[in-house]
């Protein structure tokens, strides 16, 4: 078990590697350039002091002192942009100051909204994350305790009216997306009283901003609802119909003692997964709520920072939902353990791949043969 867990961790720091550089290239290769709408914004002043600069001499200047470029000493013992530093190696630089603890800053100031307030990339970060905890962490809750009520109900009673009510009811808000739902929330919120942007903690009392996160909550939980109750309402299903269901009400069991027994544990068991999956899809996807709530949550950072190609603000946000999906998924793998002791992880795979390859080039080999052994039949056929 132990041996798994190390295997696990290894598997999770390589696919965050692999993460890291894809998305680093790609920003790299095909994202904007902050630094040259920085520079398009100061140029207009650095020229009138220096009119002999040219925009591309001080274009490469900002690259300079941001790392992007090597550096050149000219003739004259001064230091002068050089070629591009290759991305690769950007990349190791800049996982070489995140084992650090650098992280890099916004490169263009321009995109930072407070600087005041987010001095530091993480913060800039984690102050907006506590935004959007306030919508998701809530949502997700509730979420789940009524998907998984609705299922457990939709499942005891298939078939009947009541079933296809629900399933109704969950597909209207899986057909309908959140940008529909959200102009009607805000405007019945505006019919009874509750403001239709979200205030600073600084601003108002606790009472209005509770009252005034109650439609971005409603919204997003109805959005998220349909995965919790069409999971549970299978798995309950399933359960009912099971042969040691069946041999329980044999036995004389109630349905309390088969509900508390066999179905709720049996079902809970593949909604464990559902939990982590559901927060970090809220977490890192209420980008529409931000957007119509006026909320400064992280999304709207992840947005601003895909939109401007500040790399560093991607990179950041990219390591820490990954590193927390990698994690998630290792919990839940110890999860399966605990809540059911018939699951059991091996150190080593049974699979011999040596042997599958080998198999593989014998049917191969074997194929060819039959194939050349038709071949010459047909010849010897149409030759008579």
């Amino acid at each position: 078990m132990l041996k798994y867990i190390f295997q696990r961790i290894a598997f999770a720091i390589l696919t965050l590697i692999v993460i890291s550089i894809f998305v680093y290239v790609l920003v790299s290769v095909f994202g904007s350039n902050p630094l040259r709408s920085y520079a398009e914004a100061e140029y207009p002043k650095i020229s009138r002091n220096n009119p002999n600069l040219t925009f591309d001499a001080y274009l490469q200047n900002l690259e300079l002192e941001r790392g992007i470029r090597y550096a050149v000493i000219d003739a004259g013992g001064n230091s002068i942009p050089g070629a591009k530093i290759p991305v690769l190696i950007r990349y190791f630089a800049y996982i070489g100051g995140v084992f650090r603890g650098e992280f890099g800053d916004v490169l263009n100031p321009a995109n930072n909204p407070d600087p005041e307030q987010y001095r530091t990339l993480p913060q800039l970060f984690f102050i907006p994350l506590r935004n959007t905890t306030f919508i998701t962490l809530p949502s997700m809750l509730l979420s789940l305790v009524i998907g998984i009520g609705l299922g457990i109900f939709a499942g005891y009673k298939r078939g009947k009216l009541i079933d296809s009510s629900i399933n109704v009811f969950v597909l209207i808000f899986v057909a309908l997306p959140s940008f529909i739902i959200a102009p009607l929330a805000i405007a019945i919120g505006v019919k009874l009283g509750i403001l239709p942007v979200v205030p600073r903690f600084e601003d108002e009392s606790f009472g209005t901003i509770f009252v005034a996160y109650l439609p971005p909550i409603i919204v997003s939980t109805l959005s998220s609802l349909a995965g919790g109750v069409i999971l549970t309402r299978n798995m309950v299903i399933t359960v009912l119909t099971s042969n040691y269901v069946l041999i329980a009400k044999t036995k004389g069991l109630s349905e309390t003692q088969i509900f508390f027994k066999y179905v709720l544990r049996n079902s809970f068991i593949p909604l464990f997964g559902l939990i982590f999956g559901s927060f970090l899809g809220l977490l890192s996807g209420s980008v529409i709520i931000e957007q119509y709530w006026g909320i400064k949550g992280t999304s709207q950072v992840i947005l601003n920072g895909f939109s401007t190609g500040e790399i560093n603000v991607i990179m950041f946000s990219t390591l820490f939902f990954t590193l927390i999906g990698l994690f998630a998924a290792i919990l839940v793998d110890l999860a399966y353990l605990i809540l059911d002791p018939r699951i059991t992880y091996t150190s080593k795979s049974k699979r011999n791949y040596t042997m599958f390859f080998k198999a593989y080039l014998e049917r191969r080999r074997l194929e060819k043969e039959l194939f050349a052994t038709q071949i010459k039949k047909q010849g010897g056929v149409n030759g008579a």
